[in-house]
């Protein structure tokens, strides 16, 4: 299968430079005010790594199977602006051998403002950077909240731009969303492009700790850069990306339960049929005692693989794979998380194949830790 070519490093080096100015400015803007001012709360995240991998898996492979640490760190600041209107931004830096190839990275994941109505509306609306409004993952996939250490396949970390209106009434919460980018895995299509796309999610809450959810989401998926590869009379807008899915929350007791399912069909240029995958996870997690956790993650993913081969040829199939995670997690203080997680993948394809998709693992230990900035410039009342 064609694979979309990696940017060379100096490219990658610039785009960090570019994030890395993008962060300093999130920084000067948490910072402006007096450290103290109860008005701006700036705080980060934590997380140290080590990985062992096999060195043949498409999904789980790192640093070519050799073990490798890796380390990432979040900031964030919010701020009220006025009542009911408040800003918020958040940037990464990640490195080492488990997460980067080019040293270290920035990347803006969030950066937005967001007004709420007074009661009895529940309405608030969001524009800028933001987390992903459909799925049941988005919301959940930081370290201090993740119960294990991976994420699903199906589950990208590209953030769109956009706006949304978040409301409830009842036991009836909506979303609805227009933003810039398409809900895919980067891996498996060619690079996007910016363009409009509607995304509708919606949950009722029948009983406090369970929450059913479904969502829609309907747009182009191809960028500008496949102009070349379609046929005469294409334009990469013409084709369109549809997704639908479930999700669901319960809780009882020491016990939670998350769970997902998406149906996706994607439009393929020059007379190629269309295809059609689906994903879905589910995510059990028992509290043993106040520190200690334990958790599971089931996935399967039969996606849909398109890539161009030549002007007017492309390639349009499905590889389909199980995963499954399971981790333990140990509470050692306020805000430090200590997680070890074992994870294997297998591939549903022809003997022929299994080449190009072997099996494989991942060994993995994380330990995080989220602060408070604020906390560190309190005076001793």
């Amino acid at each position: 299968m064609a694979c979309r070519a990696r940017l060379e490093p100096p490219m990658i080096r610039a785009r960090a430079r570019r994030r890395a100015l993008s962060l300093l400015a999130c920084a000067l803007f948490a910072i402006a005010p007096a450290p103290c001012d109860e008005h701006v709360l700036v705080g980060g995240l934590f997380d140290a790594e080590y990985w062992q991998t096999d060195d043949g898996s498409r999904l789980l492979s790192r640093n070519d199977g050799d073990a490798a640490p890796g380390g990432r760190l979040r900031l964030w600041a919010a701020s009220e602006f006025r009542p009911r209107l408040q800003g918020f931004v958040r940037g990464e830096a990640y490195g080492g051998r488990a997460n980067s190839e080019y040293g270290t990275e920035t990347k803006l994941e969030q950066a937005f403002v967001r007004y709420s109505f007074s009661e009895p509306r529940h309405l608030v609306i969001e524009a800028g950077q933001l987390l992903s409004p459909i799925g049941n993952f988005s919301r959940r996939y930081l370290s201090s909240v993740n119960p294990l250490i991976g994420s699903p396949d199906g589950y990208s970390l590209d953030y769109p731009l956009g706006a949304q209106a978040t409301g409830q009434v009842g036991r009836f919460d909506y979303r609805a969303a227009l933003v810039d980018r398409p809900f895919v895995n980067d891996r498996y299509v060619p690079e996007t492009g910016r363009a409009l796309r509607p995304a509708l999610a919606a949950g009722l809450t029948p009983v406090v700790g369970t929450r059913l959810g479904v969502y829609a989401a309907l747009g182009p998926y191809l960028g500008p850069r496949v102009a070349p590869m379609l046929s005469s009379g294409e334009n990469w807008k013409d084709f369109n990306q549809t997704v639908y899915g479930l999700d669901v929350q319960f809780s009882h007791g020491y016990f939670e339960l998350n769970g997902d399912y998406a149906h996706s069909s994607y439009e393929v240029p020059s007379g190629a049929p269309d295809v059609h995958g689906f994903a879905y996870f589910i995510e059990p997690k028992y509290t043993w005692s106040p520190r200690f956790f334990t958790a599971l993650r089931l996935e399967r993913n039969d996606y849909p693989y398109i890539a161009p081969l030549a002007p007017g040829v492309w390639l349009s199939t499905t590889a389909d794979f199980y995963d499954a995670e399971v981790a333990a997690g140990y509470r050692l203080g306020p805000g430090a998380l200590l997680k070890v997680a074992y994870r294997r993948d297998r591939w549903m394809v022809d003997d022929s194949l299994k080449t190009f998709f072997p099996d494989g693992y991942a060994l993995s230990a994380q330990l995080s830790y989220s602060f408070n900035v604020n906390s560190w410039f309190e005076r001793p009342r």
